[in-house]
């Protein structure tokens, strides 16, 4: 009967969400090990240099620390691998978006994609879905490291990445999980909710995950302030948005900011990737 289906159905749901957190477990400890054999326990360094036309590149760096390896290890291992395999140097790797909570960065070549006003055709990170390196298995997300302002998330549904993001103010709300919106909004949360969905009806909110959260800007907020203070697409003039057979995005900026590079900074006294003269200890 009715109540025999609807029981296996519960039945069914219930393992498999037991199986899906257990295989999210897995990911988490195998990138764990990952990142510390190849980049050590951390804490993660990442330098960016960033060039805004001014004559300064030196100093237009900004420095990511990454969260604790044990919060974030499959985001984190994607990250660093997708550094040290050169995805964030080589050809135009840039931040592209400034939607006014979030200053976007894309690597090469989304500049040429045609969502971008270019003519690159299909799928601009073909190569890094080839080398398992564009996105996470899953959204992970831990409740004690939040998408407050300054934090990095990735971006993108249903798994995130390759694009990443720096909040330009707390965007834990919108960002983060069900349970830290009910917390927040108590009774309000319905109100925002159905805001959320768009007044659209069966919309599960399960579908709102939470984006990754995996690190926080610690040197140049100068430089974030600078960039988030360009003008996007939205303040040109309607008529010199026309032409082009794709809607651009009004939250892309006018003059994209090129990232010159990305790299891993091993920190005097860090417990850095294992060299001969510095063996590493035994996992």
């Amino acid at each position: 009967g009715l109540m025999g289906e609807v029981e296996v159905r519960a039945k069914r749901e219930f393992w498999w969400e037991d199986m899906k957190q257990d295989m999210e477990q897995r990911i988490g400890v195998l990138s764990r090990i990952g990142v510390l054999e190849r980049f050590g326990a951390g804490p993660h360094l990442v330098s960016i240099i960033v060039d805004l036309d001014d004559e300064q590149s030196e100093s237009n760096e900004i420095v990511l620390e990454l969260a604790p390896l044990d919060l974030m290890p499959h985001t984190i291992h994607l990250f660093l691998s997708q550094i040290e395999e050169g995805y964030w140097s080589r050809g135009t790797p840039a931040i592209v978006i400034n939607a006014g909570h979030v200053l976007q960065a894309c690597p090469h070549p989304c500049l040429e994609s045609v969502s971008l006003g270019g003519n690159y055709p299909g799928d601009p990170y073909h190569d890094m879905k080839h080398a398992g390196l564009d996105s996470v298995s899953f959204q992970e997300y831990h409740p004690s490291y939040p998408h407050e302002k300054y934090t990095i998330g990735l971006a993108g549904r249903p798994h995130s990445g390759p694009e990443f993001y720096i909040n330009l103010l707390n965007n834990t709300l919108d960002h983060g999980t069900v349970e830290q919106r009910k917390q927040e909004l108590g009774d309000g949360y319905a109100d925002y909710l159905k805001a959320a969905m768009e007044g659209e009806d069966g919309l599960d909110e399960k579908v709102m995950e939470p984006d990754p959260c995996f690190g926080k800007v610690v040197k140049g907020f100068d430089v974030v302030d600078k960039i988030a203070e360009r003008i996007t697409r939205a303040s040109l003039p309607e008529e010199s948005k026309e032409g082009g057979d794709v809607a651009l995005d009004d939250s892309l900026l006018v003059h994209p900011v090129k990232i010159v590079s990305v790299s891993i900074v091993n920190e005097p006294g860090a417990n850095g990737g294992a060299t001969e003269d510095d063996p590493k200890d035994e996992l």
